[in-house]
C-alpha cells in the first residue's frame, strides 16, 4: 500500500467509526423510545420498515449514479443467505432485549460481544490477544455481573435475549468479514447494503404481516412526538447499514466491536437520563467497571494499527472517491 493510500485510509477510518457510532447510539435510543415510551411494540414490523428504507435508499442512490453495485446474482445470494439469517436474528434479539431491559444494563451486557468477537478475530484472522487484554475481558465480565445482579430493571427474559443477541452479533461480525473477503470482486462496495437488506425482507415480512395493519393504525393514532421518533428511527436504520459495512471494510471485527464498546459510555448515561431507569448503587459500580474494561481494551488494541490491513478493496473504479 502506497503512502497516499495509507493517508486516505487513515482519514477514512475515523470518519467511518464516527458515522457508525452516531447511528448506533441513536438507533438504540430511538428503538427504546418507540417501543417502550410510545408503546409501539411491533419489533418485526419496525425492522421491516427500517430495512425496506435502507433498500430503497441504496437502489435510489444507484439509479442516480451516486453508488454502483452489480445486478442481483443468485450465486452470490446463496452465499449471502447465512449472513442474512444472522442479520435478522441480531436485529430481532436486540429489539426483544430492549423491550425487557433498561438501556444501561443492556449496554454493559452487550460489552460481552467484544470478548467473543476478539476471540473469533484471534482464531480466524490471527489477531494476537495479550495478558492485558484478558484482564480487560475480566473487568467486562465482572462489571456485567455487578451491573445486572441487583438492578430492578433486569428481567430473566431480558438477560436471555441480551446474551443471545451477544452471541449472534459476534457471529454476524466475524462471518461478515469472511464473506466480504470472498465476494468483494462480485458485489462492489455497496453490494453488501443491497443484499443484506433485500434478502432480509422476506424473513421480516412473514412474522410481521399479521400485525402490520395494527401497527399502521397505532402509529396513526400516536402523538407527533411518536411520529417523529418513528421517522427518525427508520431514517437512522437506513443509514446505519451503510455505516456498518463502511466501518467493517476499513477496520477489523475487533476494532468495530471495541468502537461499539466505547459507544456504551454515552449510551448508558443517556439511557438513564432519558428513560429514568436509575441503577442501584452496586449497578453504578458495575457500569463503571464494565466500561473501564472496555476503555482498557481499547487502549491496548487500537495502537496496533489494524486498519492498515483491511479487507481487500471492494470499491468499484467507477465510484472511486478523491
Amino acid at each position: 500500500m502506497s503512502e497516499k493510500e495509507h493517508k486516505h485510509l487513515d482519514s477514512e477510518v475515523p470518519l467511518s467509526l464516527l458515522a457508525y457510532s452516531l447511528c448506533s447510539i441513536s438507533m438504540i435510543l430511538l428503538n427504546k423510545l418507540v417501543m417502550s415510551s410510545y408503546g409501539l411494540d411491533f419489533p418485526m414490523g419496525l425492522l421491516f420498515m427500517q430495512n425496506g428504507a435502507a433498500l430503497l435508499l441504496v437502489v435510489a442512490a444507484k439509479r442516480l449514479g451516486f453508488v454502483h453495485y452489480p445486478e442481483f446474482d443468485v450465486k452470490v445470494a446463496r452465499r449471502w443467505l447465512p449472513l442474512t439469517l444472522l442479520f435478522v436474528a441480531m436485529l430481532w434479539t436486540s429489539m426483544k432485549s430492549l423491550k425487557t431491559m433498561s438501556v444501561a444494563v443492556q449496554t454493559i451486557l452487550k460489552n460481552l460481544a467484544t470478548i467473543l468477537t476478539a476471540c473469533g478475530d484471534a482464531y480466524f484472522f490471527e489477531k494476537k490477544l495479550t495478558a492485558g487484554m484478558f484482564g480487560a475481558f475480566g473487568l467486562m465480565v465482572l462489571g456485567s455481573y455487578l451491573g445486572s445482579s441487583n438492578d430492578k430493571w433486569v428481567t430473566p427474559e431480558g438477560i436471555f435475549w441480551t446474551l443471545l443477541n451477544v452471541t449472534i452479533t459476534s457471529g454476524y461480525l466475524l462471518y461478515m468479514k469472511v464473506l466480504l473477503g470472498n465476494v468483494t470482486k462480485e458485489i462492489g462496495r455497496y453490494g453488501p447494503v443491497f443484499y443484506n437488506n433485500l434478502m432480509s425482507l422476506p424473513f421480516l415480512i412473514i412474522p410481521a404481516a399479521p400485525t402490520l395493519g395494527e401497527m399502521v393504525h397505532a402509529i396513526a393514532d400516536s402523538t407527533p412526538g411518536a411520529w417523529f421518533c418513528v421517522v427518525a428511527m427508520v431514517a437512522v436504520g437506513a443509514v446505519m447499514t451503510f455505516a456498518t459495512f463502511w466501518c467493517m471494510k476499513v477496520t477489523s471485527p475487533t476494532t468495530y466491536a471495541v468502537t461499539g464498546s466505547l459507544n456504551k459510555i454515552p449510551l448508558a448515561l443517556l439511557g438513564v437520563f432519558i428513560f429514568g431507569h436509575h441503577p442501584a448503587p452496586l449497578g453504578w459500580v458495575g457500569i463503571g467497571v464494565a466500561l473501564t474494561g472496555g476503555m482498557v481494551y481499547t487502549m491496548l488494541n487500537l495502537p496496533k494499527r489494524e486498519a492498515t490491513a483491511p479487507t481487500p478493496d471492494i470499491e468499484d473504479p467507477r465510484t472511486r472517491r478523491v
